[in-house]
């Protein structure tokens, strides 16, 4: 199976994205070609940041991206124009891989994706649910948030940050335009949020709306769930939102954090943090602070956990909702 990964980046993104990269780099156990799309910038590439990525068998390849129909779209806050192109780059490689992942800059991956595993039946992607608990993010369709026990149908709305596509069941061009259609409807008012910013999001779900395989959500485990117990060993850390995992931070990165980013940071030449130790009790100081704020997202994450035990496809893998 012929696979690639992809960001899609401008240049004030791009130094997460490399970081992004070697993470990516050093969890896959086999060979990686990652497709690296920019936006309005020519990347200077750093020689050891270009030998690591060699040694650690990752194929980079830089691209040139840009759509005007698409860009004239307004993003707002951290949802930045390059997030809107994310179509066209999958689009762009569909030809010649099998299987295409798609990553936002804003992503540390821990261990194998294993992607060859997902089985995605007649469906072109998979995903994991958005978990936006917040008071201004509560998705209008879906009671699988207000009520994450006792429903049968928990999150019809997935999170983009990680997406991963089945090369022969995408129609690139009725994706083309139903995307351009939802990005204009999406201008004038969002079918799925109040007071919604995530506009390529959106539009993503409303392209294949009931027809995307259910993630696990350590394929994506976003940072809401920060202060949780899944975070501390999940495959993925997606820092959605205006802070990331750079720079580091007291409170806000624990020591698999800082040790990690350590490790990435010394293999492009990068200094690195000092005592990863230290990171580790303010974290859970404010972890303890949060308990009682953080009780509806661990209740959707027992919910999802309790979902993928039951499970029949790959053992961990679901079905689309009907």
């Amino acid at each position: 199976m012929k696979r690639a990964f992809v960001y899609v980046t401008d240049e004030i993104g791009f130094e997460l994205a490399r970081h992004s990269a070697v993470s990516l780099a050093l969890s896959q156990s086999e060979p990686c070609d990652i497709h690296i799309f920019c936006y309005q910038f020519s990347p200077r590439v750093p020689r050891r940041f270009s030998d690591a990525m060699a040694d650690l068998r990752a194929n980079l390849i830089f691209h040139d991206i840009g759509d005007t129909a698409v860009e004239e779209h307004q993003t707002h806050g951290h949802v930045t124009t390059p997030t809107l192109l994310k179509p066209l780059a999958v689009g762009k490689l569909v030809n010649d891989y099998d299987r295409i992942v798609y990553l936002d800059n804003d992503i540390l991956v821990f261990d194998d994706f294993r992607i060859e595993k997902i089985n995605f039946g007649r469906t072109p992607i998979a995903a994991v649910i958005d978990m936006d608990v917040s008071d201004t993010g509560w998705l209008r369709h879906s009671t699988g948030y207000r009520d994450v026990t006792g429903t049968s149908f928990l999150g019809g709305y997935f999170n983009a940050g990680v997406m991963v596509f089945e090369s022969k069941n995408l129609d690139l061009k009725e994706i083309s335009e139903k995307y351009a259609d939802a990005l204009d409807h999406h201008d004038i008012a969002c079918r799925y949020k109040i007071d919604c910013t995530s506009i390529d999001q959106c539009a993503l779900n409303v392209i294949f709306e009931n027809n995307w395989t259910r993630l696990p959500a350590s394929y994506n485990m976003q940072a809401g769930a920060k202060f949780t117990s899944e975070w501390k060993t999940t495959m993925v850390r997606h820092y959605c939102g205006a802070r990331k995992f750079l720079p580091v931070s007291l409170f806000r990165n624990d020591g698999r954090d800082v040790r990690y980013l350590n490790r990435i940071r010394h293999a492009i030449g990068l200094p690195v943090t000092r005592y990863p130790f230290l990171y580790e009790l303010p974290f859970q100081v404010n972890a303890v602070r949060k308990y009682r704020s953080d009780a509806l997202i661990r209740r959707l994450l027992r919910a999802l956990l309790a979902r993928n035990l039951t499970a029949t496809v790959l053992n961990e893998v679901w079905r689309p909702a009907q």
